[in-house]
């Protein structure tokens, strides 16, 4: 009864510890989630800790600014108009950008490099995916508000999915190495008794 106790006790430790670790995803319309502020956009509440936030294919692969580009060259890059891999976040009024030209690009704080922008979305994502990412820790339960900045969001296209995920705390790694250990023991046990009394 001891072990099948440990065991289940183990299994969600493990379980508990893993679970905080999953994605939320976040998919930022254009048009719709687009603005200087975060006044449009997708609002989600998240508990106290640690969050980092990537860019993931789901709903959209990445965004334009523009309907059309212009200036792209044979590899795919160094258009003055196209698609780019960038996003914005809003916690209590205080504005993240991050991806191609800073997440701002041709507006904003961040001047925008020529080859911020591609001649497809998915030369964008491309480039950018495993590039950029930001995080964010949150003392208390709170809004987090993610956007696409821009000013003139009639022309866009596309937009972006992001992966918010939770930042495991050393704590909860530690009672998933413990939880894992406990299972092993358990079984370690287990199939020495089974050899002993064979």
């Amino acid at each position: 009864m001891l072990r099948r106790f440990l065991l289940v006790s183990a299994a969600a430790f493990a379980m508990s510890a893993t679970a905080a670790s999953a994605a939320t995803i976040v998919n930022l319309h254009g048009i719709n989630d687009a603005s200087q502020t975060g006044s449009a956009g997708e609002t989600i509440n998240l508990a106290a800790g640690t969050y980092q936030v990537t860019f993931t294919q789901a709903q959209f692969t990445a965004f334009s600014r523009w309907n059309s580009n212009v200036g792209c060259d044979g590899a795919d890059e160094n258009c003055r108009q196209g698609w780019e891999l960038s996003a914005s976040y809003a916690i209590n009024g205080a504005i993240t950008h991050f991806g191609d030209a800073g997440g701002t690009g041709n507006y904003g704080p961040t001047a925008t490099p020529d080859n911020a922008f591609y001649s497809t979305a998915a030369a964008a994502f491309a480039a950018g995916a495993t590039t950029y990412s930001s995080q964010f820790t949150l003392a208390a339960p709170g809004d987090v508000t993610f956007f696409i900045y821009d000013n003139n969001v009639g022309d866009n296209r596309g937009g972006v999915s992001l992966a918010v995920t939770a930042v495991p705390e050393p704590a909860a790694w530690a009672m998933m190495i413990a939880g894992f250990g406990l299972i092993g023991g358990v079984a370690r046990r287990r199939n020495r008794a089974a050899v002993t009394f064979a």
